[in-house]
Order: structure tokens, then sequence, then C-alpha cells
């Protein structure tokens, strides 16, 4: 006996549905999120420089009111000196982002202030930025 084969012919229904195939489901969502996450990654970098060039800003403000005190609190040092080594300084060590800094210098009671305060770099293009302050002190030589 020959063996007979049913063939099934396929309706125009089943051509109009689209196939989907079985590992193609919610790939739109990873997609998204890794679209998201990137952007906070970003975000977060940005952050984090923001941060370490505000830091070091003050750093090198420290630095140099430290400096500026030490030399106006010295036997034969004033004010002017203090507030240009600190000046001169900073140039050296912030270059074209130092141009806002404010150092102000006084001298009561046998002890030398010297305060310098300006504004940080930004991370796009020195849009940003923080105002850092910083006061050190020195008693004056006798």
């Amino acid at each position: 006996m020959p063996a007979t084969v049913a063939t099934i012919e396929p309706t125009g229904a089943e051509f109009d549905a689209p196939r989907r195939l079985r590992g193609d489901r919610g790939s739109i969502d990873v997609g998204l999120e890794t679209l998201f996450g990137g952007v906070a990654m970003i975000a977060l970098v940005l952050l984090l420089v923001e941060t370490v060039s505000f830091w070091h800003a003050r750093n090198v403000f420290d630095e140099a009111a430290a400096e500026g005190a030490r030399v106006a609190a010295a036997f034969d040092g004033t004010c002017s000196a203090g507030t240009s080594t600190a000046r001169e300084l900073i140039a050296r060590r912030a270059g074209g982002w130092s141009s806002g800094v404010d150092i102000g210098c006084s001298e009561t009671g046998g002890i030398v202030t010297i305060t310098i305060s300006g504004r940080t770099p930004g991370v796009l293009f020195d849009a940003g930025g923080y105002r850092a302050s910083v006061t050190e002190s020195q008693p004056k030589e006798r």
C-alpha cells in the first residue's frame, strides 16, 4: 500500500500576521535602559570632574594663601608682599582660570591674615564652577 501524504494549503490569514522570533521580545526596552544608563553615567562623570576641579582650585588657593601669609608675617614682610606672592603662585599653578581671583590681607593684633576667593573652573567651557574661599593666618615675627 502506498503511503498517502496530506498537504495543507495555507490560507491568506496566516501570511498576514507577522511572525516573531522567540528571542525578539523586549528588545526595545533594553535599548532604552542602555540609553538612560549611558546618560546617567555621563552625568556622574561630569559631576566627578566638577568635584575634582573644585578641590584642586581650593587646594591651589589654600597653598597660595599659606605662602602669602608666611611672606607677609616675616620680620620685614608686608601685606603687599604677601598678596603679590599669593597672586604669583596662583598664576603659576592655575593658569588661565585664575583671572578673577580676589586676594585680601589684614594685620590685626600681630596676626597676618590672607583671604583668597575666586571661581573654580567649570566642566563645560568654564560655564559652571563654584565659589571657593580660603583664609590662612600667621603670627607676625617681631
